[in-house]
């Protein structure tokens, strides 16, 4: 399949057979290393196995997705408060930052859409600079707002290591 074909639907992409490997074993735990440092195949092993000296309460794999040559950023709304009366706030954040659900036989995939420890929400422009002003320790938080993406429209996913949310 050419990245970013949007022809024929038939058969998985490697993003689609990634995703789908990522939510099985994160379904697993809630748990082939290569040689690499950071990769999906690593951050999988350490959700199934541990890493050591670290406990294995490790549930999520934080990803980041490609379509074309940029990381794909997501726009959630949440429920910010019910004030004055029970009217509804609500507040608007971005995010280059998922925790994949679900991944169908067509390769739809349902993604959590997950922010950090004092992550602003917006006015960034690529992964590192939404987490380049945090303190020491970057701790991913899951927000509770899930979209549904069709994978065939992505051509390539970083996984960052295995990490406990929030």
């Amino acid at each position: 399949m050419v990245c970013g074909s949007h022809g024929s639907h038939s058969g998985d992409n490697c993003v689609c057979t990634v995703l789908r490997r990522i939510a099985d074993v994160q379904e697993e735990v809630s748990p082939t290393v290569s040689g690499c440092n950071t990769s999906c195949e690593k951050s999988i092993d350490e959700l199934l196995n541990g890493i050591s000296p670290v406990s294995t309460n490790l549930d999520t794999i934080p990803l980041i997705l490609y379509c074309g040559c940029d990381p794909f950023k997501a726009t959630g709304v949440k429920l910010k408060s019910r004030g004055n009366g029970g009217k509804v706030k609500l507040k608007c954040f971005q995010t280059f930052f998922f925790r994949v659900t679900s991944v169908d036989d067509d390769c739809c995939a349902t993604l959590e859409l997950l922010t950090t420890n004092q992550d602003p929400g917006e006015d960034f422009d690529d992964p590192c600079d939404q987490i380049k002003d945090l303190p020491d320790e970057t701790i991913f938080k899951r927000t509770g707002v899930c979209i549904t993406m069709d994978l065939h429209c992505f051509c390539g996913v970083t996984c960052l290591d295995a990490v406990m949310t929030s």
